[in-house]
């Protein structure tokens, strides 16, 4: 029945449904409409078909062989949480906590825990049962002497063992400059130190650093394989053959906050690392790829930190559907504080909360077939691939890097990503749009700046809000050292819509520094000249339209410059346009509006009213 009544309706190409759409849009630009331009360079249209996909890649089909599964064949990942504390019996109390609420694998920070013991910390942990990760470690063989002893001692078979050491020189260098000259040795003994654990991996190949600067998905994916390809050629060096090196490495991705494009971005990884692996003609399963999804500092905020925890849903989210085999989800106020109990717990929730209640662990697959991800997938990997390839020509990740050639491609992306963010064309809901105006962060102790020297330019981490975060909290020391709180005050008058629309507006825009706005209407401009006048605000904004600031803005900014106002500075709510030398004549000494960059615009508003 449904077979015969769909038959009834002739099919709908991609071209007559564009035709529709230019004339539902009454002669405005399409492209400008309706086509996202997005940060890695592609021109993505808002509607795809099966003939976006006639001519598809036969390498997307290999992706259903090779993402993980369950005994179910649903998507399966496992659940990683970072263990804290300040010594061996707190670390052991954590992770003992964690591994009640349903945690899969606990990650201990070694080198943050005090006089390190494996002993203390893993005791009353099945380690068969679990993945054990250990970071930040700065003697890897003296660790894993000590854990496979400890291994030995309890019985534990080497080869139920499953986890993974983070020793990644390479990510080193680029975040710190110092090279470990015999980082490539050290991880060469320790691939063949630990040849009986076949699911206990010793590379780490981590692509933080990338997105933590500022990095496209494009880059992220490139450079993430330069790095491999750089670790299979410089081991190589030490007789170890790309399929050991294959074997033996955890790739540790950064999740990032753009939806669609993570889950592409992690489909054309799994390809990608498998066809690096094809060059290399090594024998390896493309089963035993390992992905683990982790949290980005870049997409979190100081400012309302509890949107974190939605940015991490749908971090999460995504990276599931991108195929991970497992997700390290750090608490919502990890970034600028040492998580407590139950921002971890409602971190570890999120994974809890996709398996248990939203069923993603009983769908196989569940992007597979969409017109839109697989065209996004595969537009990531050709231009991955592209860009790969233009660094390996350059002798390979390393001496590009310190060429600067991949600093100054990240570079390039984050100014224009800062830039967006100023402009508030790229939102970060809580700090540079709807800011919390009640919310007040004490700036002491809070580091937002690197002072860091090196030999090469490095990768530096930082939320992509960083520049409102400094922006507010040098608002917040002026006003913690004694200085009053900037006041803003919004006088409306005329057209009801407009004038409501442009102080909520100019409220949010002052928020975001810190400043204190509060609003008032007025029945008439006299009225409205008055009440400028009169307020002890530093800063008036008018709102109302456009025809009536054509009308009045003239008379309003002349006697509210003759005025006792002095010093105050006079402000006016929208874009000018050609009028704006005449109101700017006139007396008017600023504009805010939906094309002014922010960050420029209240730095001046600061610098102004002497907050230093």
């Amino acid at each position: 029945m449904a077979e015969k009544l769909f038959s009834d309706f002739e099919p709908i190409s991609k071209e007559t449904w564009k035709e529709k759409v230019i004339t539902d849009l009454k002669g405005a630009d399409f492209d400008k409409k309706l086509v996202w331009k997005t940060e890695n360079g592609m021109t993505i249209p808002p509607y795809f078909t099966s003939e976006d996909r006639q001519d598809k890649s036969e390498l997307l089909s290999e992706l259903k062989n090779i993402l993980p599964s369950n005994e179910n064949e649903g998507m399966d990942w496992k659940s990683f949480q970072r263990v804290v504390g300040k010594d061996n019996a707190e670390v052991n109390t954590n992770a003992l906590y964690l591994l009640d609420r349903g945690v899969e694998g606990l990650v201990f920070d070694v080198d943050s825990i005090e006089d390190f013991d494996i002993e203390q910390a893993l005791k009353g942990i099945s380690i068969e049962m679990i993945s054990i990760g250990f970071e930040n470690v700065k003697h890897p063989r003296t660790l894993m002497r000590d854990y496979v002893g400890y291994l030995h001692i309890h019985g534990v078979s080497l080869d139920k063992v499953a986890g993974y050491i983070h020793f990644d020189p390479i990510h080193d260098f680029t975040t710190t400059g110092a090279m470990d000259e015999e980082g490539f040795q050290r991880l060469s003994r320790l691939i063949s130190y630990t040849a009986e654990m076949p699911n206990f991996k010793v590379i780490s190949v981590a692509s933080d650093a990338f997105v933590n600067a500022g990095a496209n998905h494009v880059q992220e994916l490139a450079f993430t394989l330069n790095t491999l390809v750089e670790y299979i050629d410089q081991l190589a060096k030490y007789d170890v053959e790309p399929t050991e090196v294959l074997s033996n490495v955890i790739f540790q991705a950064t999740v990032g906050g753009d939806y669609f494009h993570e889950i592409a971005k992690f489909r054309a990884f799994r390809l990608l690392v498998l066809e690096i692996a094809k060059l290399y003609d090594a024998s390896f399963d493309a089963n035993n790829i390992v992905i683990v999804g982790n949290s980005s500092l870049w997409s979190k905020s100081l400012y309302d930190p509890n949107v974190n925890m939605l940015r991490n849903t749908t971090e999460a989210m995504s990276a599931v559907l991108g195929g991970v085999d497992a997700i390290n989800i750090e608490a919502h106020n990890a970034s600028y504080e040492k998580p407590t109990r139950q921002s971890q717990r409602v971190a570890l929730n999120i994974s809890h909360l996709m398996r248990e209640e939203a069923y993603l662990g009983k769908v196989a697959d569940p992007a597979s077939g969409s017109y839109y991800i697989d065209t996004l997938t595969e537009k990531l990997l050709d231009a991955a691939l592209l860009l790969f390839q233009t660094i390996e020509s350059e002798d390979g990740f390393l001496a590009s890097f310190k060429s600067g050639g991949i600093q100054s491609l990240i570079q390039k992306t984050r100014d224009q990503k800062e830039k967006l963010i100023a402009q508030r064309r790229s939102v970060y809901v809580g700090t540079n749009r709807y800011p919390n105006q009640l919310e007040v962060i004490n700036p002491e102790g809070v580091q937002v700046n690197h002072d860091t020297v090196a030999e090469v330019e490095l990768l530096l981490p930082q939320r992509a809000t960083l520049q409102f975060e400094n922006l507010r909290l040098k608002t917040e020391k002026y006003v913690h050292d004694g200085g009053t709180r900037p006041k803003v005050f919004n006088t409306l008058f005329g057209n009801l819509a407009m004038r409501k629309a442009r102080s909520t507006f100019a409220m949010d825009f002052f928020g975001t520094a810190g400043f204190a706005s509060e609003e008032q209407f007025f029945n008439s401009v006299e009225e409205a000249i008055q009440g400028a006048i009169q307020t002890d605000a530093d800063i008036v904004v008018m709102c109302s339209s456009d025809p009536e600031y054509q009308e009045h803005v003239a008379a309003f900014a002349k006697a509210f410059k003759a005025s006792e106002a002095k010093g105050k500075k006079l402000i006016l709510a929208g874009f000018p346009g050609e009028f704006e030398a005449a109101y700017t004549e006139a007396g008017v000494d600023g504009f805010v509006h939906v094309k002014t960059n922010a960050i420029q615009a209240l730095s001046q508003f600061q610098a102004d009213l002497e907050i230093a």
